[in-house]
């Protein structure tokens, strides 16, 4: 199996949908290759062959991307491994599921790139830069330098808009229960790509998150913790 994966300028894995997939395929005890890309890499990879699409694996001839659909494939590929999304494409842990991954994207993602986002462009491989700050200028219609202006004042209300998150882990150690699962990769994957990309501190140290976090990071020997974290 092959994983293709973006890179920056320190060889870093930073894509928050590819540690989705990385941490999942590390549940299920599978092993792969990543393949490095950068973004202008990315269309001589995909399926299509014209859209910038990471994650996306290779196995046995068949490429599958898109987060939510590799893992799907995985369940069904190894149906001996432990599973990440409930059995029944249409069965309510599903759609429960689905609506946590909406959540991440419109809170954790969107509001990480509100204050990291010119960090990001900094620590991507110089390749990278023409086309990240175009496509992301043009997305938010200013520039990063005044996407990312005024972080300090502004990070307090990140923080607040996590209150679901706390509420779930102060009744478990991850957002699965007991066990990580699919729930805390989702999630895991946005403060990952804030670790990589950023020294800024979106979380207070007394903060539950925080320790979540610090536990994701030491799942399946350090996976996480083995990208070294910006500074």
């Amino acid at each position: 199996m092959i994983l293709y994966d973006l890179v920056n300028q320190k060889q870093a894995h930073f894509s928050p949908n590819s540690w989705r997939v990385r941490m999942a395929l590390a549940h299920k005890g599978l092993t792969y290759e990543v393949r490095d890309v950068l973004f202008g890499d990315v269309p001589r990879i995909s399926p299509t062959g014209d859209k910038r699409t990471i994650p996306t694996i290779e196995h046995e001839g068949r490429q599958v991307t898109d987060s939510w659909e590799i893992v799907r494939y995985l369940d069904d590929a190894f149906p001996n491994t432990p599973r990440l999304i409930a059995d029944a494409a249409h069965s309510a842990e599903s759609h429960v599921l689905k609506f946590f991954q909406y959540w991440v994207q419109t809170t954790l993602h969107a509001g990480i790139a509100r204050l990291v986002m010119l960090d990001l462009h900094n620590s991507l491989h110089p390749d990278d830069h023409a086309y990240f700050r175009s496509s992301r200028e043009k997305q938010v219609q200013k520039t990063l330098e005044a996407f990312q202006a005024g972080r300090e004042t502004r990070v307090d209300d990140f923080r607040k808009a996590l209150q679901p998150l706390r509420l779930a882990l102060g009744h478990s150690p991850f957002i699965s229960g007991e066990q990580p699962g699919y729930a805390d990769y989702l999630a895991f994957g946005a403060f990952q790509w804030a670790r990589l990309s950023s020294s800024f501190q979106l979380l207070t140290e007394d903060d539950v998150i925080h320790a979540w976090f610090e536990r994701c990071l030491d799942l399946y020997d350090g996976l996480g913790r083995r990208e070294a974290a910006a500074v």
